[in-house]
C-alpha cells in the first residue's frame, strides 16, 4: 500500500484546484458524496478511483482557513497497485505522479497511451511474467549448443545448424495448439504449453547425446511459443486500441530479460565438458512463475464473447493478401535473424576465441541497451503508425548484424549495439501486426501459421548459413543472408495502418 501525506500553504484559488477531481493519464476521481463545500472555513473531502490501474484508492483532503485568507491544507494519498509482479517497479514513478497529479494533456514517458483500468493492468503485466518465462526456455538451447555439441556431438558447425533446424520443424507443434486456441480458448492453451515447456527443458540437462537433445528441444521450445502466441493474443484482445503496440513492446522485454537467465548462466558450462547440462536446470525457477500466472491470467472477453455468440459483427474469413503480405515478412527476416541469433555464440568462441565469460559480457553488454528500442518502437508505433517504426527497424537488423559478423574488435561491440538498439524498432509493430489483422474466430489459427512460415524461413536460413558458413565464413554468408531483412522493408511499406482501430473495425467485411 502506497502512502503519501503533504502539508500545504495555499490561498482560495489553490484549495480550488486541490477538490478538483483528477482525471489524467493515470487515474480518474470520483467523489462519492458530491461537490465539496471549498467556501467553508474547515472541511474535508474523500476521493476514489472511478477508473486507473488501482486496486484500491483513495485522496483525502483537509482544509483549515487560517488568517489573511491562508489555507492549511493536508492531503493525503493512499492506493494500492492493481497489477503484480512489476509494482517495485512502477511504485517510484507512480508516487510520484499521485503526489501532485500530472499536468492535463501530458502523458509520462513510462505511462501507456490509455489509461489503463485495474483488469487490463493485470493483464499486462501477467502477460510479460509470461513472456520472461518463454525467453527462459526457449533460449536455452541457443546458449548451450556450441557447448553440448563439443561435449556429445562432432563439435561440427553444420550439425548445430542442423539440429537448429530440426527443432524448428516443431512449429507444427505450435500451429495445432494455437488452432486449438481458436476452439478451447486462449488461457487453457498457455498454461498446458508452458508447463509441459518447462518439464521438458528440465529434462534436457539428462540427455544421453544429440538426437535426445532435439527432441526434447524440438517440444519445449514449440510448445513455450505456443503458450506466449496465446498470453500475447490475450493482451491484444484485451487492452485499449491506442496501447497494443507498448504493451507488445514491454512483453518483448520481458521476455529478453528471461533469455538473459540463460545468458548469465552460461559461465556454469565453462566448469566442465558437461557443466552446459546446468544452464537447463535454470528451468525450474518457471515453476513458481507459473503457479502465480496461472491465477491472474483471464481469459480474453472477446474470445469469451464469440464462443457465445455475443461478439459484434465480424469478418470470421482471414484475408489471404493480409496473410501473404505478412508471411513474407516474417519468413524473408528470420532467413537471417534465425542463423545470426543462433550461431552468434559458435562464431565468438571460434572465430574470435571467447570464453563463456566473455561471451556473456558482449551480449549482456551489447543486447541490454535494445530494450530503449523495444520501448521507443512501441510508443512510435502506437503514436505516429506501425509502418513508420517497422521499416527503419527492418532496415538496421539486416545492416548492423552484417557488419557484426565482418569486423573483429570494437567494430563488432558497436555493430552488435546498433542491431540491438535500431534493430528493436521492429519488434512491436511486428509483433502486433500479426494478431491486429485477422479476426478473432481465426487469430489463434492465423498467429500459429505465421509462426509456422517464420520458422521455414528459419530453416532456410540455418541450412544456407551452415553451408554458406563452412564455404565462405561467416562475414560473406551473413553478407548475403543479410538481403532477407531488406527485402522484408520493402514488402512492410504495404502493411495496413491499424494504429488506434479497434480490432472489430480492422476486421470488418
Amino acid at each position: 500500500m502506497g502512502h503519501i501525506r503533504d502539508e500545504i500553504e495555499t490561498d482560495r484559488a489553490g484549495l480550488i484546484a486541490l477538490l478538483r477531481p483528477r482525471d489524467d493519464a493515470l487515474v480518474a476521481e470520483a467523489l462519492p458524496d458530491g461537490a465539496p463545500a471549498d467556501g467553508t472555513p474547515a472541511g474535508d473531502a474523500v476521493f476514489d478511483a472511478s477508473d486507473g490501474p488501482f486496486e484500491s484508492y483513495w485522496r483525502t483532503v483537509a482544509w483549515r482557513t487560517g488568517d489573511g485568507g491562508t489555507v492549511h491544507v493536508v492531503q493525503e494519498v493512499r492506493w494500492r497497485l492493481a497489477f503484480p509482479y512489476w509494482r517495485w517497479l512502477y511504485s517510484p514513478v507512480v508516487r510520484r505522479s499521485l503526489a501532485h497529479g500530472i499536468p492535463p494533456g501530458t502523458r509520462p514517458w513510462w505511462s501507456f497511451p490509455d489509461r489503463l483500468d485495474a483488469r487490463q493492468s493485470r493483464v499486462v503485466a501477467t502477460m510479460a511474467l509470461f513472456n520472461l518465462v518463454a525467453g527462459l526456455l526457449f533460449s536455452a538451447l541457443t546458449q548451450v549448443l556450441t557447448f553440448a555439441d563439443a561435449d556429445i556431438g562432432t563439435g561440427s558447425r553444420s550439425q548445430q545448424a542442423t539440429i537448429l533446424a530440426v527443432v524448428r520443424i516443431g512449429a507444427v507443434v505450435t500451429f495445432v495448439a494455437m488452432a486449438l486456441a481458436d476452439r478451447v480458448g486462449r488461457r487453457r492453451i498457455a498454461l498446458w504449453s508452458f508447463g509441459t515447456a518447462t518439464a521438458l527443458t528440465v529434462a534436457s540437462a539428462a540427455v544421453p547425446d544429440l538426437a535426445w537433445l532435439a527432441a526434447l528441444q524440438l517440444l519445449s521450445r514449440n510448445l513455450a511459443v505456443a503458450g506466449i502466441l496465446a498470453v500475447d493474443t490475450i493482451s491484444v484482445e484485451e487492452l485499449p486500441a491506442g496501447s497494443r503496440a507498448q504493451a507488445t513492446g514491454l512483453g518483448a522485454l520481458a521476455y529478453g530479460l528471461g533469455a538473459g537467465v540463460p545468458v548469465l548462466a552460461l559461465p556454469l558450462a565453462d566448469v566442465g565438458p558437461a557443466g552446459w547440462r546446468l544452464v537447463f536446470l535454470t528451468a525450474l525457477v518457471c515453476v513458481p512463475l507459473l503457479v502465480s500466472g496461472a491465477r491472474n491470467l483471464p481469459e480474453s472477453n472477446r474470445y469469451l464473447r464469440m464462443a457465445e455468440g455475443t461478439a459484434p459483427p465480424e469478418r470470421r474469413r482471414i484475408r489471404g493478401l493480409r496473410f501473404l503480405l505478412l508471411a513474407s515478412v516474417f519468413l524473408l527476416l528470420n532467413l537471417f535473424v534465425a542463423p545470426a541469433s543462433q550461431l552468434q555464440n559458435d562464431y565468438l568462441r571460434t572465430e574470435r576465441g571467447y570464453s563463456g565469460a566473455m561471451i556473456t559480457l558482449i551480449l549482456v553488454l551489447t543486447s541490454t541497451p535494445g530494450a530503449i528500442g523495444v520501448m521507443l518502437g512501441g510508443r512510435l508505433a502506437d503514436r505516429r503508425g506501425r509502418r513508420i517504426t517497422l521499416i527503419p527497424g527492418l532496415v538496421s537488423v539486416g545492416v548492423f548484424n552484417a557488419i557484426f559478423f565482418l569486423v573483429a574488435g570494437a567494430g563488432m561491440w558497436l555493430a552488435s549495439l546498433g542491431g540491438s538498439v535500431l534493430g528493436a524498432l521492429c519488434v512491436a509493430p511486428l509483433g502486433v501486426l500479426a494478431p491486429e489483422l485477422f479476426p478473432t474466430a481465426r487469430r489463434g489459427g492465423a498467429r500459429g501459421a505465421l509462426n509456422l512460415i517464420a520458422v521455414v524461413g528459419s530453416v532456410v536460413g540455418l541450412l544456407s548459413a551452415g553451408a554458406l558458413v563452412d564455404a565462405l565464413g561467416y562475414g560473406p554468408a551473413f553478407a548475403l543472408l543479410a538481403v532477407g531483412p531488406l527485402l522484408a522493408a520493402c514488402l512492410a511499406f504495404a502493411a495496413p495502418e491499424t494504429r488506434g482501430r479497434e480490432l472489430e473495425d480492422i476486421n470488418r467485411d
